[in-house]
């Protein structure tokens, strides 16, 4: 797209967050969606200082659809990536981090991965095969200062 109204940047709305302003060059393209929100194609990764090491992957579209994200190195040091994906200078993997309706527990989804491809900013998600990574891999309890904002 060349179009001046194209490159302009836009003002999301994301619940938690509060009002951001994204640039079209920070939008990732996932031409197939993530698994189970296959209609979103594109997405944003956003930062807040006082939630770090999480950051939230939103979907443009729909601000209000968001998954807290961490690199997996977070939280299994050793994590590794098919050899076709671990190149550091293109490849950002994230992993969600999910907590329970009436639970304080939060675990990680080793199993199926983001990655960002940073040069051709698209992203995807795989599923890796083995059992060695698991879709529910514990990481604790959600941490205090978790608060709302005016969206």
């Amino acid at each position: 797209m060349t179009s001046s109204s194209s490159q302009r940047a836009r003002i999301l709305c994301i619940p938690g967050l509060g009002v951001v302003r994204v640039r079209p060059k920070h939008i990732f393209t996932f031409p197939n969606g993530l698994i189970g929100f296959e209609n979103l194609k594109e997405f944003v990764l956003v930062t807040s200082t006082r939630l770090e090491p999480l950051r939230w992957l939103i979907a443009v579209e729909e601000p209000t659809i968001g998954f807290p994200v961490l690199l997996p190195w977070h939280v299994v040091p050793e994590y590794e990536l098919p050899a076709e994906y671990s190149d550091p200078h293109t490849f950002v993997p994230l992993v969600v981090v999910t907590t329970f309706t009436g639970s304080s527990h939060i675990v990680v989804n080793l199993k199926a991965p983001i990655l960002l491809d940073v040069r051709r900013r698209q992203g995807q998600q795989l599923i890796l095969p083995g059992d060695r990574y698991s879709a529910t891999h514990p990481l604790g309890s959600v941490p205090q200062g978790v608060g709302s904002s005016p969206c």
